[in-house]
């Protein structure tokens, strides 16, 4: 398979991925908790055979922007479903959080696209972050799952869908990792936001 093969192989793998998302958010809200792992699973290996591709071969611009989308996306459909199920098995203010740095970090990355011509990707911390995310909310899935099948742990399986459960302790792991990267993207292009700060777009009559 050539350079060019496996760069559009790539960006498949990243389409699928968000292709996948409506699919997930149905099992959960028919609470069919293993078709939702088995889903996300396979996002997940989207992503990771993402990641081998660009190092082994590099990136394009459109992964470089398309993947890390592709991937708070269903991060963020995997938050909104935890928030909803059973009463909800995490805060909303986690969400928020979470999803509120992707988005601030998000508009910054169109902005220095549309500014500079760059796309800023994704840091080491930003990766952690990511993964951090993918595990906890497998593991949330896998427990999920017990929950639905395993009716003789019932002390057990009661305690995994209570608001303070176990997957309410786990989501700090990514909390902590989402606010360290989102201060690392700050600070790495702390150079770019002063410049946009600074120099302002101006528009005149003959802009118009």
């Amino acid at each position: 398979m050539n350079l060019y093969s496996l760069m559009r192989l790539a960006n498949y793998l990243t389409i699928a991925r968000i292709l996948l998302i409506p699919f997930f958010m149905l099992s959960f809200r028919y609470e069919r908790m293993l078709p939702a792992l088995v889903i996300f699973c396979v996002a997940a290996v989207t992503d990771y055979l993402d990641g081998v591709i660009a190092r082994r071969q590099g990136t394009t611009s459109f992964g470089k922007f398309m993947d890390p989308l592709a991937d708070k996306l269903l991060v963020g459909a995997a938050l909104i479903c935890l928030t909803r199920f059973k009463g909800g098995l995490i805060p909303g203010w986690m969400v928020l959080i979470i999803m509120g740095r992707e988005v601030v970090i998000t508009t910054l990355r169109l902005v220095f696209v549309g500014r500079y011509g760059t796309v800023v990707a994704a840091s080491r911390w930003g990766k952690y972050k990511t993964s951090s995310q993918m595990i906890v909310i497998i593991a949330s899935l896998v427990l999920l799952v017990i929950h639905e099948y395993n009716r003789l742990l019932d002390i057990a399986a009661d305690f995994i869908i209570q608001p303070r459960g176990q997957i309410y302790f786990m989501m700090y792991i990514p909390l902590v990792l989402t606010v360290i990267s989102g201060l690392e993207f700050l600070y790495n292009n702390r150079k770019g936001l002063y410049e946009l700060m600074r120099s302002p777009d101006t528009y005149t009559d003959d802009d118009i």
